[in-house]
């Protein structure tokens, strides 16, 4: 079997990371993550970030910022308490990067208000150059909204990799784009030369229709066939990291439910060879 490297995803942890940082990567390292994928900083230096996950046995191979804060100027006391959150340090785009940069990632994703925004492609190739300047790779993760939105010509995903900087990585949520209407065998095929990262994450809802409601579950405990995506990402991708998305318990146990659904993903990754 292949070394899979496997992330936490850091949505679901935003409350808990607000109030205990170092306290929740430890969590998160013992229930057997390699690394993780982090939504927020929360106030802390590059240095003690690095620290507060090293310390967990956590690589933090991924960060998610917003794509505003790198190309517009903004009144960060105006903002909302999932903005501040993701604050960077650094009082230009560089420097912001270089931020991110230093806690040890590998990888950014530039989390966008709106997917069908006409000039969105071209702010965000300018970051992907920026980036690349320094040894960052930029990845586009969709959402429902890019499958559910549909462009002239299909699907609105489609047209921002072809808008993309040729560097622009596609880091692909199978479960989201399930969600939005999208079965994801076929763009995890289409797009394998570009992805790096795959999220995996499940739902719930009666029938594969957009215009019912859903619910989230975790990894391998909803409508999600596994058994035929799994094998397909590996290969046809072979991912350098799966991470694990779960955006929400709706009992209040996230760490119960995380290691859930990582146990269910090593175990299934036995049958993927």
């Amino acid at each position: 079997m292949r070394n899979v490297k496997i992330g936490a995803p850091g949505f679901i942890l935003m409350d808990e990371m607000r109030r205990d940082m170092p306290g929740t990567l430890k969590k998160v390292g013992a229930l057997g993550y390699d690394g993780i994928e982090l939504l927020g900083f929360f106030g802390h230096s590059a240095q003690e970030i690095k620290r507060h996950c090293a310390e967990a046995g956590l690589q933090p191979f991924s960060a998610f910022i917003r794509l505003k804060e790198l190309t517009e100027e903004e009144d960060a006391a105006a903002l909302n308490e999932f903005d501040r959150a993701l604050l960077m340090q650094g009082s230009t785009a560089k420097e912001k990067l270089s931020y991110v940069q230093e806690i040890g990632c590998e990888y950014i994703g530039l989390l966008v208000d709106d997917p069908m925004d006409g000039e969105m492609m071209k702010k965000y190739n300018t970051i992907v150059e920026m980036a690349a300047e320094i040894g960052l790779k930029v990845h586009y993760h969709n959402h429902a909204q890019e499958y559910l939105n549909k462009g002239k010509d299909g699907w609105r995903m489609d047209e921002i990799m072809a808008e993309a900087d040729e560097r622009m990585l596609f880091e692909p949520d199978l479960g989201w784009m399930e969600i939005g209407g999208c079965r994801c065998e076929e763009q995890v095929k289409k797009y394998a030369h570009r992805m790096e990262i795959v999220h995996l994450k499940d739902y719930y809802r009666e029938e594969f229709d957009t215009a019912l409601p859903h619910l989230f579950r975790p990894v391998g405990y909803g409508v999600m066939d596994w058994a035929r995506v799994l094998p397909l990402c590996e290969k046809a991708v072979a991912p350098k990291w799966y991470t694990l998305d779960h955006d929400k318990a709706y009992d209040g146990d996230i760490f119960g439910e995380m290691k859930m659904q990582l146990d269910y993903v090593k175990n299934m990754m036995k049958f993927c060879e």
